[in-house]
């Protein structure tokens, strides 16, 4: 089983802010594998589980998409739990989506193993698990010019809409690369 945890903050006053662009994107992944999430007051965390199966294969992965419900901040305190109870391999069967201010928006990049880089929840997640060693699907949010806000109050802006555009697209791509992950390996995969 692949655990596949996306990073935002729950209350709908977040949707659409650049910190929530891990929960937008397993939104849209959970659509395209035609999954529901459901609220787990175990874990204080919204599940989905699926099993997806390729085309022409007789392939198929378990995968378990999560959207804690604790904030950014406190992340690792669900994903620990989950990861504990269904016994996940961090090094390869956790994977973590979520915004990276230093990448530029339309921007993705794979990252394995390293420190938080600044963001809290990747930074709560390393605490409460006691390696660095996971998957990060890094979604990029920095806008063209960069920023002229603290990052702490940017993050939890909403895009802009020409940004939103851009971002729906790279959304759109991400689902591609994990469908291709789960299929061929991490390692595999190229963006």
């Amino acid at each position: 089983m692949i655990l596949i945890v996306g990073l935002g903050n729950p209350e709908k006053k977040y949707d659409g802010t650049r910190h929530n662009v891990g929960f937008a994107a397993l939104d849209h992944f959970a659509n395209e594998i035609k999954t529901e999430f459901k609220m787990s007051e175990k874990f204080n965390a919204k599940l989905a589980e699926a099993t997806v199966t390729f085309p022409g294969e007789k392939k198929h992965c378990r995968v378990l998409l999560v959207k804690p419900h604790t904030y950014m901040n406190l992340s690792g305190d669900s994903v620990s739990k989950i990861v504990n109870f269904y016994k996940i391999r961090t090094e390869d069967q956790l994977w973590v989506i979520h915004d990276d201010l230093d990448i530029e928006i339309g921007t993705l990049r794979i990252r394995l193993n390293g420190s938080s880089a600044g963001q809290k929840g990747i930074g709560s997640i390393i605490e409460r698990l006691g390696t660095d060693t996971f998957v990060r699907f890094r979604v990029g949010i920095k806008p063209e010019g960069g920023q002229n806000k603290p990052a702490e109050q940017f993050v939890l802006e909403k895009f802009r809409p020409e940004e939103k555009k851009i971002i729906t697209t790279e959304i759109k791509q991400l689902s591609e690369i994990l469908l291709d992950s789960l299929d061929k390996g991490i390692v595999k995969t190229s963006l």
